[in-house]
């Protein structure tokens, strides 16, 4: 039910800026806490997915409403960050970039896409009315507005993500199938081949992510515990890790620097590593609970993870070598279990984080 701005020491970079450094650990041992730059509270709503507007300097959230209040995307300006707390002047500005959803419209999923050379901010947001609503979001254009609605699933949309040149937006539904589409108009959607479970197996996708480094590399979790990875130019499946978590998996990312490694979280807490190229897991990690979201630093080091229990942890990939006990991080930070009703995210715990 909150929007938390952190900056996790120096070596972070963005707004905390500065020389890249191990950050110190806190007294008596324990990982240190990052600095809080932004803590503002979401007015009644949760947010369920959040993602960054490098153009507009803002962070995109998507917010399910609570009881008589619809669910909308906002766009939250990072220079509120700076300005030392939330007068009126920074109040009206929250939430000016905001656009509402219609009525049944439940938001389910976020995704931020941003084009320097045109200037352009365009947006996909799942919903639970099986729509996907691609939004335009562009800095000049003053408001955000929905340009258009797609329905292509017959159930619910539980998953989008825009593609890095943001002319496809690929999306996932409650009946586990994954589809991809162009963001403007145009050709209609294309399946992409998906794992057979049978009528009455369908599980949901909980997760899209396309590769940093391979533009046509696009992998799903579900809330069985698989992974599929595919190519999206030949579409077709790369390669497929059914059963490789012990419960939902709730967040994959890949790597920014190894072009064949992606991360997985879950609902059984933990951290698998697994190998696009060859089709393997490399590493198992466990963490001290399930795994709510998790995104990876550009430097290939530093692995942020929310958990059902409300903490963000910060991991530095190096030290992570050992299976047999729970990982350590280098920071932790617990600031959303001080939030009635748990944090963001169905269910309590740190529901999206990048």
């Amino acid at each position: 039910r909150s929007l938390l701005l952190a900056a996790c020491e120096e070596h972070f970079g963005g707004l905390a800026g500065g020389a890249r450094r191990t950050p110190p650990l806190a007294a008596g041992g324990g990982a240190a806490a990052p600095s809080v730059l932004l803590d503002v509270h979401l007015q009644g709503g949760t947010a369920v997915a959040l993602d960054w507007d490098s153009l507009g300097q803002r962070v995109a959230l998507g917010i399910a409403g609570g009881p008589g209040i619809g669910d909308r995307v906002s766009f939250v300006p990072l220079s509120l960050a700076c300005g030392g707390g939330l007068g009126e002047e920074a109040a009206e500005l929250l939430f000016q970039g905001e656009v509402a959803l219609p009525a049944g419209a439940g938001i389910t999923d976020l995704s931020v896409c941003c084009l320097a050379e045109e200037g352009a901010t365009y947006a996909a947001a799942a919903c639970s009315d099986g729509g996907l609503r691609l939004l335009d979001a562009s800095p000049g254009r003053g408001s955000v507005s929905i340009v258009r609605t797609a329905y292509c699933h017959g159930v619910a949309a539980t998953a989008a993500r825009l593609a890095r040149d943001g002319r496809t937006v690929a999306s996932g539904s409650s009946s586990g199938h994954v589809v991809l589409q162009p963001f403007h108009a145009g050709a209609g959607p294309a399946p992409l081949p998906s794992l057979s479970h049978g009528e009455d197996r369908a599980v949901a996708i909980t997760g899209l992510r396309y590769s940093v480094l391979r533009a046509d590399c696009l992998a799903a979790c579900d809330a069985g515990g698989n992974l599929q990875v595919w190519d999206v130019r030949a579409q077709r499946h790369i390669c497929r890790f059914p059963g490789v978590h012990g419960g939902a998996v709730r967040s994959l990312s890949f790597s920014d620097q190894n072009p064949d490694l992606l991360i997985s979280g879950g609902d059984d807490g933990k951290l698998i590593f697994s190998d696009v190229g060859s089709g393997s897991t490399i590493r198992e990690v466990g963490v001290e609970a399930g795994v709510s979201a998790l995104s990876y630093h550009q430097d290939g080091y530093l692995l942020a993870v929310g958990t059902a229990n409300s903490m963000v942890l910060v991991f530095d990939l190096r030290n992570l070598v050992s299976k047999a006990k729970t990982a350590e991080p280098i920071q932790r930070f617990s600031a959303h279990q001080q939030r009635a009703g748990g944090g963001a995210g169905a269910g309590g715990g740190a529901g999206s984080l990048r």
